[in-house]
């Protein structure tokens, strides 16, 4: 049965690209109404309009669907693919490099011998953990932790 689950989404990440794409959007209206060439400012402008919904289409988009064979992990026109088999380590992060995740509050997928890494946040962390457990019959809670028990 495959089960999705949407990003948790801190206020302030959203705050925060909301003022930037405002910005950019200002920028690119006051651009728009400078003495430079109508060819320039409608370049200007259409870049403007597609770097705004790139950025807020990879916002709104994040999710994290789990079927019976894989963990499927959607941001904008991005996929990545983690076969549920290959997962070593799920623990918990508030690691803030880029990632799939709207928020801090986070999870750290580590998979194929822990030389791949990945860093979500989806919004019920609890009821995840105890989805991917019930998946992956390699993986068992220690502590607030899923680890490789067995090499299946």
């Amino acid at each position: 049965m495959t089960k999705v689950f949407l990003s948790k989404r801190d206020l302030w990440i959203f705050a925060l690209v909301w003022v930037g794409m405002g910005l950019a959007a200002f920028g690119a209206v006051v651009q728009f109404r400078s003495g430079a060439p109508l060819l320039q400012r409608s370049l200007v402008l259409a870049i403007s309009i597609v770097v705004v919904g790139f950025v807020l289409s990879l916002l709104y988009s994040i999710s994290y669907t789990l079927d019976d064979r894989e963990l499927l992990i959607r941001c904008g026109p991005f996929k990545y693919r983690i076969p549920l088999s290959e997962i070593d380590r799920v623990t918990p992060s508030h690691n803030p490099l880029s990632s799939p995740a709207a928020s801090l509050d986070r999870l750290m997928i580590r998979w194929y011998s822990e030389k791949k890494r990945i860093l979500i946040s989806p919004d019920t962390k609890q009821e995840f953990m105890q989805e991917l457990e019930n998946r992956c019959e390699q993986l068992a809670r220690v502590g607030d932790e899923l680890v490789r028990v067995s090499a299946s």
